[in-house]
């Protein structure tokens, strides 16, 4: 007699929780109340006694006595959505993502969600029934939290707090968390984690009609001429032939045809209209819709958009270089080219660096597709950045922008993807996992079939290097729209402006340059990139640095009397003396932004001007009220940071100035050339876009250099020439890949002995190959962060998948001491 076998249907999870340890996925027993789950789906599991996030990304039949018994498999508890969110797709993305960049698959699975969770984790309390007679309760504190908590059935901390001040028992609220844990010891109470959904829908009440309307019920009403009124608009729908189902009112377009609440209630209760319920998906950017000019393209642009139209037609992965000056009309190409991929039914992804950005390619967008776009990034609440998802997946927009966050849209049939400004480094992730948007926008088309397209008037090193190799098609626009001239750039040597007695930020040319635009009722923009109103500031007695508590970097004043460190974002009061001598005699050094506003009040007192930078741009729509404005003349400087650098097209800017464009030049780093002549050239692009001709003025103490006289001459194909036969001549990219490995932990040599051991590893399976070299250990640029010692090592290789598979050997991808950063932006 053959034996009856249980068969169970068994998900492997990857638990959402940020921790390199955590890095397979579990088993679960798919109950049958959720026997529809199926791969891709969120759902709630128990995990280390508390219920959390998971994914699902494989089901599987096994036989119940192939269980080992000392393993308990525990069912899952309850789904998030009503829908698979991952796609097969994603899944492998996501799992090739987490291969190349040595982290776990569910620490990439969580970029795709907003917020990187959808449960709202709560701690609940319980009483225990059998522990009612606990020698403890016997403790009034203790019975009154008991049966409080009892009554409740279930309760969080914050109620509980709520109620005891509520009752006036403020002296057990004092001390509640030691009361909690106390009954906790007991047994008389126990704790729970409870997982819900962090996105809460909004629905609106709308009103169907629910039979034809006809005079005779119309004259019924005369002597109800508000009802009348309803009944007569609804008469006017169905006069135009719109069926009864087609027919929905909500309450915000009633209330503008006059019609009030109350009337609405008395016409249902009448039975002539149904109340239902509508959800609603908000959208800060609904309205922003606009018209477009007529636009001819030129020759450059139209050639660019039949090459790229060609390979979206034919659902072709394949990568483009559109490689435009500035104000060539590179935006307007994206247009064409996004309408070929919606043309076809496919969907967009439109990436820009920095949020700053965003506003003005949604305005340019949104002039052709007003209803077909969502926007993407982390300044929306996590239940807008939801709804703008399910709009995109229920086929109610094709076209998703936004920063690198943007990337980890979760939909599919994906036919294009556009990385504007390809070159700026706000496209790496700066924490973990540490990706840059690059990699994963070419592994997104890959898996879809689509082209993409990396825009740019300074591409990277990397770009450059690929696209003289033949990887990538080299799309040119060399002109600017209209053939209107680049700006006249000139420079200012610092040093002879110092030799002359004249020490303020803004040299005399500069101020010369700045008085002719205003009185011109033009508009200028001065960069400089640093924030704060002294760079540092030091004691004249003893040359003590006021440095951060917690990474040890000089601390940044700003002229609201405090002093903030830009690494670790805390905030110190000034001091009054020394903390090391107890000297007065305390002085600010160095120029930020807001001290260069202050300048301009004082050498310009006529000039009307606005500053962006990270502190004046902390609001969701900070950066485009701050643009519109000036757009709009009510400023004549915008001064700002690198974030002033990039994109915007203001045509009554006719001068720029660029404060300090060589101070990258002094940072210990092979990028620090690449970064100076980005940053002059993108920057001096923002003047002479309309019909005046544009005049800027770089500020530089090394005027002489490569990297300051390319820009000047805004000569990308020379600065990139020379600046790849140094980066071959010393093995940096992109004639090789990087790894950076910083070691961390509390003891210094630990650290250090840590990355040693690692080094000699390496050594030996590598041995004296010249392609895989290792650098290092040595202190890394902050070396002491909240009291953590740290070590920095670089690796540099030709073959990359053989290093990241040595390190998986030696379980580095696990160890929570070690940060793992492939591509890094800086090697400091």
């Amino acid at each position: 007699m053959s034996k009856w076998v249980d068969i169970l249907i068994l998900a492997d999870v990857y638990i959402n929780i940020p921790i390199k340890s955590i890095s397979k996925a579990y088993s679960y027993i798919i109950p049958d109340k959720l026997n529809y789950l199926d791969v891709g789906w969120r759902v709630i599991v128990p995990f280390g006694g508390r219920d959390i996030e998971g994914f699902i990304v494989a089901i599987r039949k096994v036989d119940s006595d192939s269980i080992k018994s000392e393993f308990e498999l525990k069912p899952i508890k309850e789904t998030l959505d009503e829908e698979a969110w991952f796609s097969s797709e994603l899944i492998e993305i996501s799992s090739w993502i987490a291969d190349f960049y040595l982290c776990s698959v569910g620490e990439i699975m969580r970029l795709f969600i907003p917020g990187k969770s959808g449960a709202h984790i709560q701690l609940k309390y319980s009483a225990s029934p059998d522990m009612k007679d606990n020698v403890l309760l016997l403790v009034d504190r203790y019975r009154i939290l008991y049966d409080m908590i009892s009554d409740a059935d279930s309760i969080g901390k914050k109620e509980i707090m709520e109620r005891l001040v509520a009752e006036g028992k403020e002296e057990i609220a004092s001390e509640l968390n030691s009361y909690l844990e106390t009954l906790l010891q007991s047994g008389a109470i126990s704790r729970t984690y409870v997982a819900d959904s962090k996105v809460k829908a909004v629905y609106e009440n709308i009103y169907i009609p629910t039979k034809e309307i006809n005079d005779d019920i119309i004259l019924s009403l005369k002597r109800r001429p508000a009802q009348k009124k309803l009944l007569e608009l609804i008469k006017k729908h169905q006069a135009n032939g719109c069926d009864n189902k087609e027919i929905v009112l909500s309450m915000p377009e009633l209330k503008r045809e006059g019609i009030a609440p109350a009337i609405v209630k008395a016409v249902a209760d009448s039975g002539y209209i149904k109340k239902d319920k509508r959800r609603i998906y908000r959208d800060s950017y609904q309205g922003w819709s606009d018209s477009h000019d007529e636009i001819h393209l030129t020759k450059y642009q139209e050639n660019a958009v039949e090459k790229l139209s060609f390979a979206i037609e034919a659902c072709e992965y394949r990568e483009f270089l559109l490689y435009g000056v500035t104000g060539s009309g590179k935006t307007q190409v994206y247009i064409e080219a996004a309408k070929n991929a919606r043309d076809l039914g496919r969907r967009v992804v439109v990436l820009v660096p920095e949020i700053a950005l965003t506003g003005q390619v949604v305005q340019a967008f949104k002039s052709y597709f007003p209803d077909d776009i969502i926007v993407i990034h982390s300044r929306l609440s996590i239940s807008e950045r939801n709804d703008a998802i399910l709009r995109v997946r229920r086929g109610e927009a094709g076209i998703i922008i936004g920063a690198r966050s943007a990337l980890f849209t979760p939909v599919d049939n994906i036919g294009l993807i556009i990385m504007d400004e390809e070159q700026d480094n706000s496209y790496k992730q700066d924490e973990s996992p540490r990706y840059h948007a690059r990699v994963v926008a070419e592994k997104i088309a890959q898996c879809y079939g689509a082209p993409i397209i990396l825009g740019s008037a300074t591409p990277s090193m990397e770009t450059h290097f690929r696209a003289i190799n033949g990887k990538y098609e080299v799309l040119r626009l060399p002109a600017r729209i209209g053939n209107k001239p680049l700006p006249k750039i000139y420079c200012v040597d610092m040093r002879q402006e110092l030799k002359k007695g004249r020490r303020n930020i803004i040299s005399k040319p500069l101020r010369e340059l700045i008085e002719q635009t205003i009185s011109k009722g033009e508009q200028m923009i001065l960069m400089l990139n640093r924030r704060g109103f002294s760079t540092f500031v030091m004691c004249r007695s003893c040359g003590e640095v006021i440095k951060c508590p917690q990474c040890s970097m000089p601390l940044v004043y700003h002229k609201d009397k405090r002093l903030m460190c830009h690494h670790c974002d805390i905030t110190v009061p000034v001091p009054d003396v020394c903390p090391k001598c107890e000297s007065r005699y305390i002085k600010y050094f160095g120029s930020g932004t807001e001290k260069l506003e202050q300048e301009l009040h004082t050498l310009v007192p006529s000039a009307r001007v606005i500053r962006m930078d990270r502190d004046t741009t902390t609001g969701k729509f900070s950066h485009a009220n701050i643009i519109k404005r000036f757009r709009n003349k009510e400023f004549d400087i915008l001064l700002g940071t690198q974030m002033v650098a990039k994109g915007h097209d203001i045509p009554n800017v006719t001068a720029v100035g660029i404060i300090s464009a060589d101070s990258a030049l002094n940072m210990p780093d092979f990028r620090a050339a690449e970064r100076v002549f980005m940053l002059i050239t993108q920057t001096a692009g923002r003047a002479g876009r309309g019909d005046v001709p544009g005049k800027v003025i770089v500020q530089s103490y090394a005027p002489d250099n490569n990297a300051v006289q390319c820009g000047i001459n805004q000569d990308f194909e020379s600065f990139a020439t020379e600046e790849l036969k140094i980066r071959k001549a010393l093995y940096f990219p992109p004639y090789c890949r990087i790894v950076k490995l910083i070691f961390q932990n509390e003891k210094s040599d630990e650290a250090r002995l840590q990355a040693e051991g690692l080094k000699n590893s390496f050594m030996k399976y590598f041995g004296k190959d010249s392609r895989n070299q290792i650098i290092g250990p040595a202190p890394a640029m902050i070396y002491n962060l909240k009291g953590i010692y740290r070590f920095s090592m670089l690796i540099k290789t030709n073959d990359l998948e053989k290093v990241n598979s040595f390190l998986k050997a030696e379980g580095i991808h696990k160890d929570m001491n070690v940060i793992i950063d492939i591509d890094p932006i800086t090697t400091a």
